[in-house]
């Protein structure tokens, strides 16, 4: 049971792969075909008897430093090439969800080398749909932080995916919208609102890595692959540079159209940005590797390449049908072939096709089986992890064979029937390695560990009236562990005496379904899962207490058979209303029981409410209760659903018809810019069935219930300087229910709405013929602080500044020309400041070459800046790949490019060129004519370069010209470059002594 049962919403991936690229010639999947992950349980059923303790054993001594790319490698702080190899789990979400096993434990034995698993990397899948259902902040707080820290704890890199399966553009989206019964939300606001919040809260950590889009579907544009690759580009790229304003460090894997099968398009076509990845998808629907090699291997040649799916089932779809031998041993040896490659086996679960494990159902709460045959993936995954397992790894520079003490002051504390806590004192390891992380373990199992900063674990699932040894050891991040630390531990018996908790409760009368009664497991309840999955702090228990926004708290994931025992006092004899308030989503429902002192009085159905947390009063009937103290059971004859409360009132004509007086002196006792706080006078029922409860309402809504006894309440959720009417009434034992009281109020403005003070003392500090510096004072912000500034070039954004710096050069200007720099200091809300203002001229050019003196070169190729550094005479970012030469080489102050029907070229100008109408290639060719050969995309034109040009390429340096405005191209765009590729079919050379706009 927990607050939240099986919830609304696909279960699993959800991913439906309905076709592929053109990467196996015109094979494309199946639009008919069935999804690849399987649909989990739709109710939750008995789980099996027995603990939840875990065995498990971190990767000790494998270190996991920030990563980051050097041309087509991924590399350790030390230069050392690394290959990401590993597993992917089902969503953590999903396990709470759907799936009686708990997502820490799956990490655990995901990453437990004593079991024999060995991976240094583990994707962790977040769908959309549990981002809708508990909020990206609690997906942080409950799913994303925890899993992240367990994987520290291992010395495993983790993998954050944004597992969004759909159309990548809003005109795409639309589409989908018209032609589903689903609709998809605005994509810019999706991927805004997951990484706007997840990518500053593990910034940070540095074995964090991030996956942008898992598969990005429509538009398709089969047939043309450089534009499918161009509109993902130009769709993604504000998302990357999103990620990057948060994490500047953090590497982020990119996806391509077509569920992510058009990898063979990032060395033409990269994304800006640094430390960038790019993903490949690949199934035995894709064929064989000498089928997709050139899509999926060959870019690896220019790019990091990680295949972050690949998997296969002998029993699979039309998806993933495949064999070890025909489909699983030849992919090995493929992206063996590629030293710089990485890989992540899908899927470690039991439900997420192709899985690793069979069960005796999707979903099911029994042991995994490894599915370790001949033909099958699990075990050959485990076997090819182990074997790899120091191969291409982090090398540790920390030279530490000190282990850190032994935990001190171990101590145990609420012990229950199937477990106990135990805290013990924070360790200070003594070596140059520091802290990892303590292990905890019962009677030599290891069951959890817990981070630096957690000195305290709940062990549970165990055995009632049992002696346990608890131990705890200290281990460092280069893998010594210490001695450990030790305590005896006893769970109390099972038998133990019933007693009321916070009762017994009055009938009539509600009671919450949280209290119910002490005594223990097979005493007072009966739960089928050995541990509080609910999470909520209320009761140290093993029933699963969750929480929900409007009522406080209750008990969910009600599986059949469990039960929940209550005592009551009935006043008097005498037939009694009963009411229970229960919700159930998707999926859900079932039928409940209830028995007073062993004796059936009633049985309900309950039934799909709409949601998890959409809590609907169902009537069960008259019960007739003898006067006296009683023991009332609710049993879950089927699940699932939620329960909240169980209510005893007075059946119509016993007595009590009348309601009570409505709460007076009800007002405003304190507001926030999200919540109004009331109180009001106390209620006395004259009616005979006793004051039960207060319904506090907003604007005519019922928000929330507050207990006889209590006369205040605050409700939140509220929207900013914003004013809202909030009601109070009282209501019986029997029903009845008073007269609103009511009152107004207006909720506070939101945050800092003040902008900071403009930049002062802005002036110019340096000019060069293409670059002008400037410096100002720090700006001192009293609202929410200064987060950056912004740099502007005659009233176009140039660049960001951290708050830190005062000081920026501007660079890629034209020589001997006066420009406007401008400087806006903007805080932490976002407010922006007035500009401060200079004017500068750049310097005259002292370039001796034939251009014309007000020229903008693009790039002269003279080393200074290098072609290697990858920047331009711009400031720009440019570069070059597949080339027979590799990325070109500079010859006697030229680019050489060798081709031979393969190689791309890219010039980035980022700058309105509207003031300038041609552009000129200073160039020559080993044959001449290959105008003809090559491919020119600039601006929105993507032709060969002969149709745009009434020159020719010479075998002798002279100029080609491209007049810009015949051509078409849009010199405006604040992203502009120049790209050339050579898969037009030709082999030649091309020399480049320069590219400038006149």
């Amino acid at each position: 049971m927990t607050g939240e049962s099986p919830s609304d919403g696909p279960a699993g991936g959800g991913e439906d792969r309905r076709d592929d690229s053109a990467s196996v010639g015109d094979h494309r999947r199946d639009g008919a075909a069935t999804a690849t992950r399987r649909t989990a349980l739709k109710a939750i059923g008995a789980a099996a008897a027995g603990g939840t303790v875990l065995s498990g054993r971190a990767s000790a001594g494998v270190p996991t430093p920030r990563l980051h790319t050097d041309g087509k490698w991924i590399r350790d702080p030390e230069g050392n090439e690394v290959q990401l190899r590993g597993i992917a789990t089902a969503d953590p979400a999903f396990y709470r969800r759907y799936h009686p096993k708990s997502f820490e434990e799956v990490l655990r034995r995901a990453t437990d080398t004593a079991d024999g698993w060995h991976p240094n990397v583990v994707r962790l899948p977040f769908t959309q749909d549990n981002v809708d259902h508990f909020g990206v902040d609690t997906l942080i707080d409950e799913f994303i932080r925890p899993s992240v820290e367990i994987l520290a704890s291992r010395d495993v890199y983790a993998l954050v995916d944004f597992h969004l399966i759909r159309p990548y553009t809003q005109a795409a989206t639309e589409t989908y919208n018209e032609e589903n019964d689903d609709t998809l939300d605005p994509i810019d606001d999706v991927m805004t609102n997951f990484w706007s919040a997840v990518a500053p809260e593990f910034a940070d950590d540095e074995h964090v890595i991030y996956e942008l889009f898992n598969e990005p579907t429509q538009p398709t544009m089969y047939g043309d692959d450089a534009g499918a690759w161009q509109t993902w580009r130009d769709a993604a790229q504000p998302w990357v540079d999103l990620v990057r304003d948060h994490a500047p460090e953090t590497p982020i894997v990119i996806g391509s159209p077509r569920w992510t099968s058009v990898t063979h398009m990032a060395p033409e076509y990269p994304f800006e940005g640094d430390n960038l990845v790019y993903a490949a998808h690949i199934y035995p629907d894709n064929g064989a590797p000498s089928e997709f090699d050139q899509y999926y291997g060959e870019p690896a040649n220019d790019v990091p390449v990680v295949v972050t799916e690949f998997g296969w089932d002998p029993d699979g779809g039309s998806v993933d049908q495949g064999t070890t031998s025909g489909w699983g041993e030849p992919f090995r040896q493929w992206a063996e072939g590629y030293a710089n490659m990485g890989w992540i086996s899908w899927c470690f679960d039991d439900s997420w096709a192709p899985t690793f494990f069979e069960s005796p159902g999707d979903g099911a709460a029994e042991s995994w089986t490894l599915k370790d045959g001949d033909e099958q993936m699990g075990g050959y995954i485990k076997s090819w992890l182990s074997e790899t397992k120091g191969d291409s790894v982090p090398a540790s520079t920390v030279d530490d064979a000190t282990a850190p003490p032994a935990p001190a002051n171990l101590a145990v504390s609420n012990a229950t029937e199937i477990g106990f806590d135990l805290s013990w004192d924070a360790v200070t390891d003594e070596g140059e390695a520091g802290l990892s992380h303590y292990t905890v373990s019962v009677d030599g199992s290891e069951t959890t560990e817990t981070l630096p900063g957690t000195t305290s674990a709940t062990v549970s699932g165990l055995e009632p009236a049992t002696t346990y040894e608890a131990a705890v050891t200290a281990e460092d991040d280069a893998g010594n562990e210490s001695d450990p630390a030790t305590v005896v531990a006893e769970t109390i018996a099972r038998d133990a005496q019933q007693s009321p908790y916070n009762g017994p409760h009055t009938v009539p009368g509600r009671v919450q379904a949280e209290d119910f009664d002490e005594g223990g497991q097979g005493v007072s309840y009966y739960d089928t899962t050995p541990a509080n999955k609910g999470g909520a702090d209320y009761r140290d228990t093993a029933v699963d207490i969750g929480t929900s926004a409007n009522t406080g708290y209750n008990v969910g994931y009600i599986a059949t058979g469990e039960w929940l025992e209550y005592t009551v006092q009935v006043e008097s004899a005498g037939t009694r209303t009963t009411r229970v308030n229960v919700a159930a989503g998707s999926g859900g429902g079932g039928a409940l029981r209830v028995s007073v002192d062993g004796e059936t009085l009633a049985t309900q159905d309950v039934w799909q409410t709409g949601g998890w947390s959409n809590w609907q009063t169902i009537r069960v009937g008259d019960l007739d209760l003898p006067e006296g103290e009683h023991v009332v059971r609710v049993t879950a004859e089927s699940g699932a659903w939620n329960f909240d409360w169980i209510e005893f009132g007075e059946s119509e004509g016993s007595g009590d018809t009348t309601a009570p007086p409505a709460p007076t002196d009800l007002s405003v006792t304190d507001t926030t810019d999200s919540s109004i706080s009331v109180d009001w006078g106390a209620v006395e029922d004259s009616g005979g069935s006793g004051l039960d409860h207060y319904a506090v309402s907003v604007d005519g809504s019922e928000v929330r219930t507050v207990p006889a006894g209590t006369t205040s309440a605050t409700v939140d959720g509220l929207s900013a300087e914003t004013s809202y009417t909030v009601a109070v009434t009282a209501v019986d034992g029997a029903g009845n229910e008073s007269a609103a009281a009511s009152v107004s109020a207006t909720t506070a403005p939101g945050g800092d709405t003040t902008a900071p003070p403009a930049p002062a003392d802005l002036s110019v500090t340096g000019t060069t013929d293409s670059s002008v510096s400037v410096s100002w004072d720090a700006v001192t912000d009293d609202g929410s602080g200064v987060d950056h500034y912004v740099v502007t070039v005659d009233g176009s954004e140039d660049q960001t500044v951290p708050a830190g710096s005062t000081s920026a050069t501007v660079d890629g200007l034209s020589a001997d020309t006066p420009y406007e720099v401008g400087v806006v200091a903007v805080d932490a809300a976002g407010n922006e400041s007035a500009a401060a203002t200079v004017t500068a001229t750049t310097d005259a050019s002292d370039d001796g070459g034939d251009e014309p003196a007000d020229a903008l070169v693009v790039n002269d190729y003279d080393g200074d800046p290098a072609w290697s550094s990858h920047r331009n005479d711009l400031g720009q970012w440019c570069g070059a790949g597949s080339f027979e030469n590799g990325s070109g080489e500079v010859e006697d102050g030229a680019l050489v490019l060798e081709y031979d029907n393969g190689g791309w070229f890219q010039e980035q100008i980022n700058r309105d060129v509207s003031d300038y109408s041609t552009l000129v290639f200073e160039v020559s060719g080993a044959d001449g004519g290959e105008e003809s050969e090559i491919l020119f995309d600039m601006g929105g034109v993507r032709t060969v370069l002969a149709d745009v040009t009434d020159d020719s390429v010479g075998t002798s340096t002279g100029a080609v010209r491209v007049d810009l405005a015949s051509a078409g191209v849009d010199r405006t765009s604040s992203s502009l470059s120049l790209r050339l590729n050579f898969w037009q079919g030709g082999a030649s050379t091309l020399a480049i002594e320069e590219i400038r706009l006149e």
